[in-house]
């Protein structure tokens, strides 16, 4: 079963919405981007100035990068200087932990070793393994956005851990904002099959540019005429506080089990009763 025919809305910024476009085109969908993200350089340097001194102090026992993103903007700042070997040297004696394979293999395409990768990629993933560590071995510094929740680094706090935690980038609405405007009027008319969230920040700001057109309860009633998709819990409950049910949530949270995940719930929609155990834990259908 594919996704055939189907309009799938992507709105994650536009420079990454590139695979999961070819996702959608490989599996028979069509690909819809629709970035109401845009990532932008940390304006304010203080923290990044201070993780940067506290590596080179090696006082950072545990380093956090959380994206894809986290990882292209610390090499952008550490290109700044002439200090990159020597940053890199000095990284070798920090635990280095990403929250998924992409951002492992961002890390090692720049020559930095990665020590753990959670079996579970997110927070949580990260908070499990934490458990089983030395917590006393130097502070542990997160690397994310500047939507930061803050809820590993409370998390780990009560574990005990010195948390630093470094709005390394920013996610800003996007400064063009004319294709979520048209994407709006889509919406309206219909024409949306799918529309897929990877962060918060996605559908924050969604709602944000909407309601400068429509009402919220415009764009939600529009929004449940869809099947709404998203990549973990965290943006699960972002949606929920925005009053969105996520329709499909994969258990692991990458793009592909994402839609491997979609096609199997279409597949169960379109076959009613047939719907196992199995696909009452991979899917949360909940309105």
């Amino acid at each position: 079963m594919s996704l055939h025919g189907k309009v799938i809305a992507i709105t994650r910024p536009e420079k990454q919405a590139d695979e999961l476009a070819k996702l959608i085109s490989k599996l028979g969908g069509k690909p819809y981007v629709v970035p109401t993200v845009e990532i932008k350089p940390q304006r304010n340097k203080r923290l990044i100035t201070q993780l940067f001194n506290r590596i080179l102090d090696e006082q950072i026992g545990s380093l956090i990068f959380m994206s894809v993103n986290g990882v292209a903007s610390f090499i952008e700042y550490l290109e700044e200087p002439e200090l990159k070997a020597k940053f890199l040297e000095k990284l070798d004696k920090t635990r280095i932990i990403a929250v998924g394979p992409k951002t492992r293999m961002e890390l090692e395409k720049h020559g930095i070793k990665v020590n753990l990768v959670p079996q579970r990629y997110s927070s949580e993933g990260i908070l499990e393994s934490f458990k089983k560590m030395d917590l006393r071995e130097g502070t542990v510094a997160i690397l994310r956005s500047n939507k930061s929740s803050g809820h590993l680094m409370r998390e780990l706090e009560k574990l005990g851990a010195k948390v630093l935690e470094v709005p390394i980038y920013e996610c800003t609405p996007p400064t063009d904002r004319s294709k979520v405007l048209v994407f709006i009027n889509d919406l309206l008319k219909g024409k949306i099959d799918v529309v897929t969230f990877t962060s918060s920040s996605a559908a924050l700001n969604l709602f944000k540019i909407a309601s400068e057109h429509i009402t919220a309860d415009d764009l939600r009633k529009c929004l449940r005429k869809t099947i709404i998709t998203t990549i973990g819990p965290v943006t699960q409950r972002t949606l929920e506080d925005l009053g969105v049910k996520a329709d499909v949530v994969p258990r692991e949270y990458t793009v592909e089990a994402m839609m491997d995940s979609l096609v199997h719930y279409i597949r169960q929609s379109a076959t009613p009763g047939e719907q196992n155990e199995e696909s009452n834990e991979v899917f949360r259908k909940t309105r």
